[in-house]
């Protein structure tokens, strides 16, 4: 056993990681020498090096990073892409590849082949990437990760490919690509978006709603205080909740005319908005409210003139 050697078994503290990186990087020969022998026959010694490859100089971290996404020890290869991963190292991105194709690899394994090729090189993988999203037999962990790749890829084709996760026959997708359009606000997602608010998943419903009340757009704005106006009261109050911090004028003025529902737990929510994002246009109808039989909504539309410049709140005490 060399001294090297010795000193890797002893990598259990920051510490000492950092001293054995110091020790390698003035003694590269003989850890280049003991990487060879240690991939081929120490089993036990490959985790001791990458414990301390991230402290490596870049000649040395690819070069352990490269034999251990190859190693033949599954942990090894998971640890080996993982670092990869952390570096953004692509010498070895044909193999990884190879092991993101692989069905019989473990998910771990690629996973992090996933996320490399999605960040080192994505113009050249992310149709491999936008092909496994909509692959209905391929692992559903897997083709969420895919969705979550392709939010860091966005162009025409990623955005067109999440539209048509919306569809997907699984709910856990449809969410996915929901959630990724909300993240990605393309303009050019509003109208899948706009059919997704009909989704019979509420979590759907709801990113496709963040998805439009986030953008500055106003097809997507006015889309949303369209479906507003013509959802179910319960899908109303929902709504409402999601997009009063907006504080868009589209916006405050349909929740403005939901103060008038025939639907007390409408009209109490749209109230509570107004109280949170004042209106000023609302003052007539917000006036109306504090005749309501509902205390609650009384109260909230209350606030609401008084931050809306509706009322003077010296001449009123609040509960």
């Amino acid at each position: 056993m060399t001294d090297l050697s010795r000193l890797l078994q002893e990598s259990g503290t920051p510490e000492k990681r950092r001293f054995i990186a110091d020790y390698i990087h003035d003694h590269s020969h003989e850890f280049e020498s003991l990487l060879d022998s240690t991939f081929e026959y120490d089993e036990g010694l490959k985790g001791h090096i990458l414990d301390i490859v991230d402290l490596l100089n870049s000649t040395l971290m690819v070069r352990v990073i490269e034999k251990a996404v190859m190693d033949d020890d599954v942990q090894t290869r998971i640890r080996g892409l993982q670092a990869a991963y952390r570096s953004r190292v692509d010498s070895v991105n044909v193999h990884v590849a190879q092991i993101l194709m692989a069905e019989e690899e473990e998910f771990e394994a690629r996973k992090w082949a996933l996320h490399i090729l999605g960040s080192t090189d994505p113009d050249y993988y992310s149709q491999m990437i936008r092909k496994m999203t909509r692959d209905r037999s391929e692992d559903l962990r897997l083709r969420k990760e895919a969705v979550f790749a392709l939010t860091k890829i966005v162009n025409d084709k990623t955005v067109g490919t999440l539209c048509t996760l919306l569809g997907d026959s699984n709910v856990e997708i449809r969410r996915s690509g929901a959630w990724a359009l909300s993240n990605v606000g393309a303009p050019e997602s509003v109208s899948c978006l706009l059919a997704a608010l009909d989704d019979e998943d509420e979590d759907v419903r709801d990113w496709a709603i963040r998805a439009l009340r986030d953008m500055d757009d106003a097809h997507a704005l006015q889309g949303l205080a369209d479906a507003i106006h013509s959802s179910s009261p319960e899908e109303q109050v929902r709504m409402i909740r999601l997009v009063v911090e907006r504080r868009s004028e589209v916006i405050l003025r349909v929740i403005a005319e939901l103060l008038g529902s025939q639907e007390l737990d409408v009209r109490r929510t749209a109230a509570w908005a107004l109280s949170v994002s004042p209106y000023p246009p609302a003052v007539p109808s917000l006036k109306t409210l504090l005749d309501d039989q509902d205390e609650q909504t009384r109260e909230y539309a209350r606030v609401a003139l008084i931050r809306s410049g509706g009322l003077d709140p010296t001449e009123l005490t609040l509960e």
